[in-house]
C-alpha cells in the first residue's frame, strides 16, 4: 500500500498557509500571469542548469496533463528527475502508532478528539476503536485526505506523482531530496499543539475555499500569493503565546530546514554538471526561506519562465 506522506508535508504547508494567513480572497482575473504552473530556470556560475518545478500533490482531474510545453520541455532535457519523496515506490503501509502506552486521548484535548471522531464516524459510517492509538499526525493525515476528497480533489492528480510516473516510464533517474524515512522523522518531530491546530481548522473548514483558491493559483503560476501566505504565516494570530511558539518551530522544521536541506541538494547536481529537474512542492521554493532564495545566495541565477 502506498502511503502518501505528503499530504502532511505539503498540505499544511500550502493550503494551510492560506488558511493560517487568511488568505481566501478569489482572484476575479489572473490573465497577467503565466497561465501554467510555476517553472525556473537555475544556473550556477559555471554556467551547469537545472530546473526548478513547483508541484501540487492534489488535483481535481487530469486537464493539466499533459502539462504546458516549455515545462515538458524542461523535463525532456533534463537526465534525471529529483523529488521529495519517489511517489512510485512501495512505501510501509503501516500508519504510526503510539508506543508508550498512551493514545490518542492523551494527546488531543477532549474537545477536538470528540470533534475528529464525529467526523470520521460521519465518513466512515462507525469509529474504528484502533484509530486510538494512532498518532496525532496521523490523525491529521486522515482527516485531511477526507477533507481533499470531499472537495473532489485527489492524490493521484498531483503533478508530482504525473512527474515521477513520467521519470520513470521514461527510465529517467530519480532522486530522493528526502526519502520515506527523512519525512516519517519530520512529521513525528512535530508537536501534538500544532497537529491539532490543523486538526481543528480542516474540521472548521465549511468548503473548498482554500483547495480552489490554491489550485487556481497553482494552475496560473501565480506564486505571489501563495508567497505572501507562507511569509505571513509567521506572523499569524494564534490563540496563545505557547502556540505561537510551537507553530514556528513548526515552520522552521517543516520550511525553514527542509528548503535549506534540498537546496544544498540541488547544488550538488549543478556542481556535478547534471541536468536535473527539481519537482517539490511550490511552497518550499518561495519565499525568503525558499529554496530559490537559498540558491541565488549561493550565487545561483534563478529565471523564472
Amino acid at each position: 500500500m502506498k502511503r502518501v506522506l505528503s499530504v502532511i508535508l505539503c498540505i499544511a504547508a500550502t493550503a494551510g498557509a492560506l488558511m493560517l494567513s487568511g488568505c481566501f480572497q478569489f482572484i476575479s482575473s489572473l490573465s497577467d500571469y503565466s497561465s501554467y504552473p510555476a517553472l525556473w530556470i537555475v544556473e550556477d556560475q559555471d554556467g551547469h542548469r537545472c530546473y526548478l518545478f513547483g508541484t501540487n500533490n492534489t488535483g481535481k482531474d487530469d486537464t493539466l496533463f499533459p502539462l504546458p510545453d516549455v515545462i515538458e520541455d524542461a523535463y525532456s532535457y533534463c537526465s534525471a528527475v529529483a523529488s521529495e519523496c519517489d511517489l512510485t515506490e512501495e512505501q510501509d503501509g503501516a500508519p504510526a502508532t503510539y508506543t508508550d502506552g498512551t493514545t490518542i486521548k492523551d494527546h488531543l484535548s477532549e474537545r477536538v478528539y470528540n470533534a475528529a471522531v464525529s467526523f470520521i464516524t460521519a465518513k466512515e459510517g462507525e469509529y474504528d476503536e484502533k484509530y486510538d492509538k494512532y498518532t496525532a499526525a496521523e490523525w491529521y493525515s486522515m482527516i485531511e485526505r477526507y477533507s481533499i476528497k470531499t472537495y473532489g480533489y485527489s492524490t493521484e492528480y498531483g503533478t508530482d506523482r504525473y512527474i515521477l510516473n513520467k521519470a520513470k516510464t521514461d527510465g529517467k533517474k530519480i532522486y530522493e531530496l528526502e526519502g520515506a524515512s527523512r519525512q516519517s522523522e519530520l512529521v513525528g518531530s512535530v508537536s501534538d499543539e500544532v497537529y491539532e491546530y490543523f486538526i481543528i481548522s480542516t474540521l472548521n473548514n465549511r468548503g473548498s475555499t482554500s483547495y480552489d483558491y490554491y489550485d487556481q493559483l497553482y494552475r496560473t503560476g501565480e506564486m505571489r500569493a501563495l508567497e505572501r501566505a507562507v511569509e505571513g504565516s509567521r506572523n499569524a494570530v494564534y490563540p496563545d503565546a505557547a502556540l505561537k511558539a510551537k507553530m514556528d518551530e513548526y515552520y522552521s522544521i517543516m520550511l525553514v530546514g527542509r528548503n535549506k536541506a534540498m537546496a544544498e541538494e540541488v547544488l550538488k547536481y549543478l556542481s556535478d554538471g547534471e541536468r536535473v529537474f527539481v519537482a517539490v512542492a511550490s511552497s518550499h521554493i518561495v519565499g525568503t526561506d525558499g529554496i530559490a532564495e537559498i540558491l541565488r545566495s549561493n550565487g545561483c541565477k534563478i529565471i523564472r519562465k
